[in-house]
């Protein structure tokens, strides 16, 4: 049976990067992000969809993902939908998960269903100061998603801050381990030797 690892934290905190660090040293281990499982919306004009508050658990099918994540600490395969960020669109095609002794759940809001600790093995929360990580989603959104800064600055300030003191930030104390993320190297030699100890013992 697998053990299901999450990596929480706020937009820009570096969750994605901390993933990616821990699964290339843990044998047999698979990435599930939370954001393939934002909701289509394609019944929209692009108006309506860039109007929508992006950072609400409503616009998020938690539910899919927690299933999905059950099916693979089971051994099962899970197909992943696959979410396009600039169309705010699911696209047809999604993508085969195979089982893994590892399972990395990555996403802002992981912890945020009442009731969903039990899925988790282990949790991780990754913070980081607000000002480092609107830096951050500028770099991203302006590379990965053609978006405009202004935009970019707009949705910070009228969505992804107020949503992240809401139902981010409160997810903190559920964590098993909190470790600041402010810099280029993500974890730390000492911080990655811990949490790679705690994982194996969880």
């Amino acid at each position: 049976m697998a053990k299901i690892i999450g990596v929480a934290g706020g937009s820009g905190s570096g969750k994605t990067y901390i993933a990616r660090l821990l699964s290339s040293f843990l044998t047999d281990c698979a990435i599930l992000p939370l954001d393939c499982y934002y909701r289509d919306q394609s019944h929209l004009g692009e108006k309506e969809r860039n109007l929508l508050n992006y950072d609400d658990p409503s616009v998020i099918d938690i539910d899919a993902f927690l299933s999905d994540l059950d099916s693979l600490r089971e051994g099962k395969s899970v197909n992943v939908p696959q979410y396009d960020f600039v169309t705010h669109t699911r696209l047809k095609e999604t993508r085969l998960l195979l089982p893994a002794s590892y399972i990395l759940a990555e996403g802002i809001l992981i912890y945020s269903k009442p009731g969903c600790l039990s899925h988790y093995d282990y949790r991780l929360y990754v913070d980081c100061d607000p000002d480092i990580r609107l830096a951050r989603r500028l770099l991203r959104d302006e590379k990965e998603r053609g978006r405009e800064p202004f935009g970019i600055i707009r949705q910070y300030l009228s969505s992804v801050r107020p949503m992240h003191k809401k139902y981010v930030e409160p997810t903190k104390k559920l964590a098993d381990r909190v470790f600041v993320n402010e810099g280029f190297d993500g974890l730390g030699k000492e911080d990655l030797r811990e949490v790679l100890e705690d994982i194996e013992n969880a």
